[in-house]
C-alpha cells in the first residue's frame, strides 16, 4: 500500500510504537555503511592502490550515512516550521544523490577493475548492478522538475519508496556480486 506514494517513508514509522524499532535500526543501518564504504576502500586498493575514484566513493559514501543519522534524528520530531521540514527534506535529498553518487564510482570502478576482479566477481550481478544504479540516476533525474510542487506529493512518495527498495537491493546485490 505505500510503495504507490500513499505515504512517506517517515510518515509510516514515525509514530508509537513504529520508531522505537524504525529509529534505532537507522542508526545501526548507518552506522554499517559507514563500515561498507571504508571496507569497500580497503577493497579497492587491494587492486589498485590509490585509485582515482576511492577519495570520492568513500567521501561520498560516508556523507550518505551521515545524512540519514540526521535525518534519523529529527525522525517523530515535530516542529511547525518551513525552513526546518525545507531542512528535514534537503538532508533526505542529499542522503539519496550521495548514495547514488557513491555507487555510480563504485560501480565505475569495479567496471575498470574488472579484469583484475574477474575471479573474485560474478560479472553478471555487476552488471545487473550497473543497470540499476543507471535506472536509479535517470529516475531521479526525471523526477527533479516535479520535487518543489506540492501537488506532486504522491509521486514523491512513490519514488522515495523505490529508490530506497533500488538503493537497497544494490547492497543485497553487492552480496551476490563476491564469489565465495
Amino acid at each position: 500500500p505505500y510503495f504507490d506514494g500513499g505515504a512517506s517513508i517517515s510518515r509510516t514509522v514515525r509514530n508509537y510504537p513504529l520508531y522505537l524499532i524504525f529509529k534505532p535500526a537507522m542508526f545501526i543501518t548507518s552506522f554499517l555503511l559507514i563500515k561498507y564504504w571504508l571496507n569497500t576502500k580497503k577493497i579497492i586498493n587491494k587492486f589498485y592502490e590509490n585509485h582515482r575514484y576511492v577519495k570520492k566513493i568513500l567521501f561520498f559514501g560516508i556523507a550518505s550515512a551521515i545524512c540519514l543519522t540526521i535525518h534519523s534524528i529529527f525522525l517523530g520530531i515535530k516542529i511547525d516550521n518551513d525552513l526546518y521540514k525545507l531542512l528535514r527534506r534537503v538532508i533526505l535529498l542529499s542522503f539519496i544523490i550521495f548514495e547514488l553518487i557513491a555507487q555510480a564510482y563504485l560501480i565505475a570502478t569495479y567496471i575498470e577493475l574488472k579484469e583484475k576482479l574477474k575471479i573474485y566477481i560474478n560479472k553478471k550481478i555487476l552488471t545487473i548492478k550497473k543497470n540499476l544504479i543507471t535506472v536509479l540516476i535517470i529516475v531521479s533525474i526525471i523526477a527533479i522538475p516535479f520535487l518543489p510542487f506540492s501537488n506532486f506529493k504522491f509521486l514523491k512518495h512513490a519514488l522515495e519508496w523505490n529508490l530506497f527498495l533500488g538503493v537497497i537491493t544494490f547492497y543485497l546485490l553487492t552480496y551476490f556480486m563476491w564469489k565465495k
